[in-house]
């Protein structure tokens, strides 16, 4: 795919700084209002810089290094690798032509000293002319995008050619960007953990991308439509042309069925970085592998496109990994055919395995009831199923020997949202009050992790002891888990988890009387209790 690649020429860098203004609230972003009121000052430049369309040459001449191998060995001095500084000094010559003593060194120096040697490293191969800049002059781009809310962190690790950038050009393109979508001072943090790569091109350039979304959705830039799409966009949509974006849309949108949704879901999933000829041989090979008709087949790719991101081979080989968790040829096939997302999956990863085994064991479902559900496989075991289910048994008065399947509360784990699923189940008239909130679902996560990780269950061993799943993880599991172990450590033939049922069932006096022992110096009290709490914040 060929992408778009950012301007190459910079005629000056400047050394910014920011300085609080007049405002109270937030901070405007209009980089011309922001430098007549005062919040930006540039000063005069620390250090010129012209760079040519190759790449170029500083335009300051520098006495030229002995040799490749010198320019090699002072980046090992830094704590470069040997095979990082190869790929630098290849992709950008003219660091061969630095002058070592008085150029080369002190700029790796200065760097190494605000980085580190394995930071430092990471940033090169990403951004190869960081050299050519001070920190001072990259510190303004990040002090600005912190200051509109920005996760300057995700930004400088993702695109840190962002950061070298000077301070009024990165401002322009994001100006031109909230006009063009009519964008609020609060919506910026999110479109920029979307589309962070859209601060490497110039205005031009993104206000002709934007056109070219909108001219394909039919819809004005302004519109709400128009900034909804684009808030779901797939990242590369900057970086593509805008001629080859408006080239491959139209083309999936010909050739699986046209309209708004067609181009709505195109742009969203990304399939502007596919060529025309890999859709065809992608769609055909998938027929053939899946069985579809012609119109079975355009009727799927339309509401899923991104099936076509994928190589045929990865989907036959995520299918064989599903069948391993003995899935039928059959059930496979329902499964990618009903949710085509899921044809990116890897079965074979532990948190994919991990949700398979609690469908299973803790939810007892059935191999056919999973697959004729294929949603449940693409949905967040952390998120939904694991928390929103334990609610349900915990909340409703279920029997743990009766599934969510039998009783008819499935649906509400796999297709409500947070707000009607607390809206259906919460009971705030309890004591205490039974909520299903973030913090509920927070300790849901802290305790499934302890429960796996430091316990060491397995999901039979849980499903066996369902109780565990509702014990207060800081109050109960935790601090009982810790005094079995210490039981088991000075007792050779006790084993912390033959109590699970004990842990989990008993009351802290009842505990404290079944397993104290006076003669080990072992009692189970307020005092213990406590300290295990303290101990308990690793796991935060």
């Amino acid at each position: 795919m060929v992408m778009c690649t950012p301007h190459a020429k910079v005629p000056v860098v400047r050394a910014c700084t920011l300085q609080a203004g007049p405002w109270k609230g937030s901070m405007p972003t209009n980089p011309t209002h922001l430098q007549r009121q005062g919040w930006l000052k540039l000063q005069l430049p620390v250090r010129c810089l012209t760079l040519s369309n190759s790449m170029g040459t500083p335009a300051a001449k520098s006495k030229p290094a002995a040799n490749a191998e010198a320019a090699r060995a002072e980046f090992c001095r830094a704590g470069i690798p040997d095979e990082v500084a190869r790929k630098v000094l290849k992709w950008y010559q003219p660091y061969l032509r630095w002058d070592i003593q008085t150029k080369l060194r002190p700029a790796l120096q200065l760097w190494v000293e605000q980085l580190g040697s394995q930071q430092l490293s990471a940033r090169l191969q990403k951004a190869p002319l960081l050299l050519c800049h001070t920190p001072k002059e990259c510190s303004g781009v990040y002090l600005w995008l912190a200051s509109i809310g920005a996760d300057v962190e995700r930004i400088q690790q993702k695109v840190p050619r962002v950061m070298a950038r000077p301070l009024d050009q990165v401002q322009s393109t994001l100006w031109a960007i909230q006009q063009a979508l009519q964008l609020r001072d609060d919506q910026l943090p999110a479109f920029l953990k979307r589309h962070s790569y859209c601060l490497l091109y110039v205005p031009e350039h993104v206000s002709r991308t934007l056109h070219t979304v909108a001219e394909l959705l039919a819809v004005p830039v302004t519109s709400q439509d128009m900034q909804g799409v684009v808030m779901l966009c797939d990242e590369r949509l900057f970086m593509t042309k805008h001629d080859l974006l408006s080239k491959l849309v139209s083309f999936f949108c010909e050739e699986f069925g046209g309209g708004q949704h067609a181009a709505k879901a195109a742009l969203k999933c990304g399939i502007y970085g596919v060529s025309a000829e890999t859709m065809k041989t992608r769609a055909a090979e998938l027929r053939a592998m899946l069985g579809w008709t012609k119109d079975e087949l355009k009727q799927v790719v339309n509401a899923h496109p991104k099936i076509l991101t994928k190589k045929p081979s990865t989907v036959a080989s995520n299918m064989q990994k599903l069948q391993a968790h003995s899935f039928s040829s059959a059930q496979a096939v329902h499964v990618y055919a009903s949710s085509p997302s899921i044809a990116g999956y890897d079965w074979s990863s532990s948190a994919n395995r991990e949700k398979l085994m609690y469908l299973r064991h803790v939810l007892q479902l059935s191999q056919a009831e999973i697959s004729s559900r294929p949603v449940l496989l693409s949905t967040s075991l952390a998120q939904k199923i694991g928390p929103r289910s334990e609610f349900i048994y915990a909340y409703q008065g279920i029997s743990p020997d009766t599934t969510l399947a039998v009783s008819g509360l499935l649906s509400y784990i796999i297709s409500f949202s947070d707000v009607r699923f607390a809206a259906r189940f919460n009971n705030l008239s309890a004591s205490p009050p039974l909520v299903y909130d973030d913090q509920f679902k927070r300790h849901w996560q802290q305790r499934w992790t302890f429960l796996v990780c430091e316990m060491g269950l397995s999901h039979a061993d849980i499903c066996a002891c369902r109780p565990l799943l509702q014990t207060s993880l800081l109050n109960t599991l935790a601090p009982r888990w810790h005094f079995l172990i210490l039981l088991e450590t000075a007792e050779t033939d006790f084993k912390a988890a033959d109590h699970l049922i004990a842990l989990a069932t008993l009351s802290d006096e009842h505990f404290a009387q079944a397993f104290s022992s006076a003669s080990m110096g072992l009692v189970y009290d307020q005092n213990f209790m406590h300290c295990a709490r303290g101990n308990l914040c690793r796991f935060w």
